[in-house]
C-alpha cells in the first residue's frame, strides 16, 4: 500500500519514518542507508563539530544516494550553529530539524532559502508556540523517549492525541516507538510520521560498537536504570548549574557536561571508560521494548512497513 502523509509529500520520503539526531555519531553513516530505504535520514552537524566536517559529510551523502537527507541543528548545543546552518542551506539540504531551545531566527534563514523547517519539542505546549513561528512541522517527543527532558513532559499517547486536536501543521511521533505497532498506533493517533532514534541505534549501520548494539537488544524496559534515566528529569540544581557555565568553559566541555547531566549523571564527576560503565550510561529510549536483535536499516524500516499492513489487513480492521 502507499503510505502517503503531509510528510511524505512534504520531505519526499516514501514512508513516513525519520530518523532521529545523534549528538557523536549522527553522520551520513547511518542518515544514507535510512534515506535510502525509504524514510529520511538525518545528519546531526553537532557530530561533525564543524562546519567543513558537515559540508564533507553531507557531499559524501550526495554520492551515495539521491534521496532527501536532513540536517539537525541543536540549539545551544550545536557548535558555530549560524555557520552550519549555511552549510546546509548551501548544499542543497532541503529539511532541516532545529532542536532543544527557540530556533525562531534559525526558522526564518531557513524558510527564506526555501527550506523545509521542523521543529523538535517535549510538550504540546512548545509545539503550539513553534507552530505560530512558522514551523512546516513538530516533532513531540513523549515522556518514553531520550534526551532532554521537561518537568511537564507527558508520554506519547498523550501528548499527541493531545495535539491532534490543537495543531493544524502535521506532527511528528516520537518516545518509545520501534515496531509497526508503535508505528501504526502513531498514525492512529494523529501524527503523520514517527521519529525514531534508538530504534536506528540497533542496527547493522549504526555507527556504534555491536557492544552497545547488544546492550539495546539485551536491556528490557522495564529495568530500573532504564526507568530511571528515561523517565525521570535532570536534576534541576545540577542542569542550572551546567547551563550558568555556558561560554565560560570551552564549547565542548559544556557540551560534554550538559549531556552527562541529561543523563541523570555528575556532570564533574571524573569519566570513567570502563565498558560496563559507559554501557549503563548509553543513552537509549523505551524503545529498546522493539529491539530483539540487530538488522540492516532496509529490514527494520520494511519489517516496520509490512508489519503495520499486516495488522491493517487482520481481521480486526477487515471486519
Amino acid at each position: 500500500m502507499e503510505w502517503k502523509t503531509r510528510i511524505t509529500e512534504m520531505l519526499g520520503i516514501r514512508y513516513p519514518i525519520i530518523q532521529g539526531a545523534y549528538a557523536g555519531f549522527g553522520t551520513s553513516k547511518i542518515a544514507v542507508p535510512v534515506s535510502e530505504a525509504g524514510g529520511l535520514g538525518i545528519i546531526t552537524a553537532g557530530a561533525l563539530k564543524t562546519p567543513k566536517a558537515l559540508r564533507e559529510d553531507i557531499r559524501r551523502a550526495k554520492t551515495l544516494t539521491d534521496k532527501p537527507i536532513g540536517v539537525n541543528l541543536s540549539v545551544g548545543i550545536c557548535p558555530e550553529i549560524d555557520e552550519m546552518r549555511e552549510v546546509a542551506i548551501e548544499e542543497g539540504i532541503s529539511v532541516v530539524e532545529t532542536s532543544a531551545y527557540k530556533a525562531t531566527d534559525h526558522g526564518k534563514r531557513l524558510k527564506e532559502a526555501g527550506v523545509k523547517w521542523i521543529h523538535k519539542v517535549a510538550t504540546v505546549n512548545h509545539a503550539i508556540i513553534a507552530e505560530k513561528q512558522g514551523v512546516d512541522a513538530v516533532v513531540i517527543v513523549g515522556l518514553e523517549g531520550v534526551g532532554f527532558k521537561s518537568v511537564d513532559q507527558l508520554p506519547t499517547l498523550t501528548s499527541i492525541t493531545w495535539a491532534a486536536k490543537q495543531i493544524k501543521i502535521p506532527i511528528i511521533a516520537a518516545g518509545g516507538i520501534g515496531d509497526a505497532r508503535g508505528f501504526l498506533a502513531a498514525l492512529v493517533m494523529g501524527a503523520e510520521g514517527v521519529y525514531m532514534g534508538t530504534a536506528f541505534m540497533g542496527t547493522k549501520e549504526c555507527p556504534i560498537t555491536m557492544r552497545h548494539k547488544q546492550f539495546l537488544v539485551d536491556t528490557a524496559p522495564n529495568d530500573p536504570k532504564m526507568i530511571r534515566k528515561v523517565l525521570t528529569p535532570p536534576d534541576p540544581g545540577m542542569l542550572e548549574k551546567v547551563m550558568k557555565q555556558k561560554g565560560n568553559i570551552p564549547h565542548d566541555e559544556w557540551r560534554t557536561k550538559l549531556e552527562r547531566v541529561l543523563l541523570k549523571e555528575d556532570p564533574d564527576r571524573e569519566q570513567s571508560f570502563e565498558p560496563e560503565e559507559v554501557l549503563r550510561a548509553a543513552p537509549a529510549s523505551l524503545a529498546v521494548s522493539a529491539i530483539d536483535k540487530i538488522v540492516d536499516v532496509k529490514d527494520l524500516i520494511n519489517g516496520i512497513v509490512n508489519g503495520a499492513e499486516e495488522i491493517l489487513n487482520s481481521d480486526v480492521f477487515s471486519s
